[in-house]
């Protein structure tokens, strides 16, 4: 297995050293050029983990196993079950979008059905597919396994069931990892002053649920809200360029203490 450099980054697939793999499925920006003049001229991509990347940037620098999508979430998102076309176009049951998080046309025609399966072979199964080799290398090392999908989201006092909490941590009320892990986590996160919603409005997405019900491993999806790393203020149907420094760096900080608890509490 070697590091990838394409669609996604894969850092450190062959360390045997910590049976741990993070995965930022919605940390990607780039839209191909083919992709991007077929979009409205309008249309807005919002709602992406926007500087994911960057916040989780010590995880390859600690020789953790990282996947991270490079591609913007509206042209596949692995995140979703691999089926084609759901009839009600809610981006919530699709991998590929046809409308943006908000609900509005992100193309002035549908997507055809080809068209929906060729980003699926470009940009989706590749994805599933690399993630999938990390986790049987990993568990050709170890009995068990943790992955840990991060994500992040923006709280939207409009929208019922969105949490106002700094973290959601989501394990499919505790189906795809013990109460143990999550519990654990939610008072780490509790003890660096932050509050802490389990399980809602987030279970986990398709990779924790998928991977987490294979045996031997403990996968869970963990959420920031915008507003404890990119900036402490409403957010809107917007796409974001810039972070509060000073905001990220605390942020930052308090995760990778945690990261390092975590190591040593799983026994690593």
């Amino acid at each position: 297995m070697e590091t990838t450099k394409s669609n996604f980054d894969c850092f450190n697939p062959d360390s045997n050293e910590y049976p741990v793999i993070f995965s930022l499925p919605h940390s990607g920006t780039f839209v191909p050029e083919e992709i991007r003049t077929v979009l409205r001229s309008e249309a807005v991509l919002a709602n992406s983990d926007w500087f994911l990347q960057e916040l989780y940037s010590f995880l390859p620098e600690l020789g953790l196993t990282v996947i991270q999508n490079n591609i913007n979430r509206y042209i596949a998102d692995p995140n979703r079950k691999s089926f084609a076309i759901d009839d009600d176009n809610d981006y919530r049951h699709n991998v590929v979008y046809q409308h943006n998080t908000f609900g509005h046309d992100l193309y002035d025609e549908p997507l055809s059905k080809a068209q929906i399966e060729d980003r699926l072979t470009r940009f989706y199964h590749p994805y599933h597919d690399q993630l999938q080799k990390l986790i049987d290398y990993k568990l050709d090392k170890f009995d068990e396994i943790y992955l840990v999908d991060l994500h992040s989201f923006a709280y939207y006092p409009r929208f019922e069931m969105m949490s106002p909490a700094d973290f959601v941590i989501g394990n499919d009320y505790d189906n795809t990892s013990s109460d143990h892990i999550r519990s654990w986590l939610t008072n780490e996160l509790h003890r660096k002053s932050y509050t802490v919603s389990d399980n809602f409005p987030f279970t986990g997405g398709h990779i924790t649920k998928h991977y987490g019900r294979q045996a031997n491993i403990h996968a869970l999806q963990l959420e920031i809200r915008y507003n404890n790393y990119i900036e402490n203020r409403e957010f809107t149907e917007e796409e974001l360029t810039n972070y509060n420094s000073e905001l990220f760096a605390t942020a930052q900080n308090d995760l990778k203490k945690i990261t390092d608890l975590f190591i040593a509490k799983m026994g690593l």
